[in-house]
């Protein structure tokens, strides 16, 4: 991967290296660095906080060679109108569809398989939690946050006036979705722990790998949407709520 800033590779925001180029998310994701929650950490602060080599990084970054149009954050998502819509559609959606099925096979492979893997228990449990978290979460989102983040944006587009929020400074529900993600993201480092990296056992069923396979998705998905919400949405609307004011 070719670099034209004059930031060293190794001390730009992880954030910023999954905004250039969305492939880059696969290789944090495989050595660990949390790009979502901790994307204003330095590639360098991030693998030296997780204990990975930086040059082993920076290694499998250059190997994707130079991105295309396709790889770059969509132009359209400066409009934070467009960049919420997506969130919704894309990313809340996907969370509605898929966290019934997950929960009705964890509850089958417990049933099955739960006496000879008792870490299925736990897996089911943290799972179970984190699709009620997400399900709240977005609830406040759709219903609060973001039509106020949308009436921001119009206001800016128009050159209209500060819209007035129902909750003072848009930091303050911001900070309570950061706390949100935070959890959420503990909630999936449990999992992915407690199933060996959503390794299954050599004794699994079609429903037990179909599960793993479908829990690891449900992490990467989740890694995109907060990184959406934390690194691009948020930022730049309290950027224009402070411009308004």
């Amino acid at each position: 991967m070719s670099d034209s800033s004059d930031t060293a590779p190794a001390e730009r925001p992880l954030a910023e290296w999954v905004q250039r180029d969305s492939r880059t998310a696969r290789v944090f994701e495989s050595f660990g660095l949390p790009f979502c929650c901790e994307g204003q950490r330095t590639l360098r602060q991030a693998a030296e906080v997780r204990g990975v080599p930086v040059d082993a990084v920076l290694g499998a970054l250059q190997a994707l060679g130079d991105p295309t149009a396709a790889d770059a954050m969509p132009a359209e998502w400066d409009d934070l109108r467009v960049l919420v819509r997506h969130i919704v559609d894309r990313h809340h959606a996907y969370v509605r569809s898929v966290c019934p099925t997950l929960e009705a096979w964890l509850d089958r492979l417990v049933e099955h398989h739960g006496a000879r893997h008792a870490e299925l228990e736990p897996i089911r449990q943290a799972f179970h939690e984190l699709a009620d978290d997400l399900a709240t979460h977005m609830m406040k989102e759709e219903h609060l946050l973001f039509p106020y983040i949308t009436e921001l944006e119009t206001a800016r587009l128009r050159g209209g006036r500060l819209p007035l929020g129902p909750f003072g400074t848009i930091l303050n529900p911001i900070r309570v979705m950061e706390t949100d993600h935070a959890r959420a993201g503990a909630l999936g480092t449990r999992l992915r722990a407690l199933s060996g990296g959503y390794r299954a056992p050599a004794d699994a069923c079609t429903t037990y790998r179909l599960c793993y396979d479908a829990l690891a998705d449900f992490e990467r998905d989740l890694h995109q949407h907060v990184h959406l919400e934390n690194n691009v949405l948020f930022p730049r609307a309290i950027e224009i709520e402070q411009t308004l004011a």
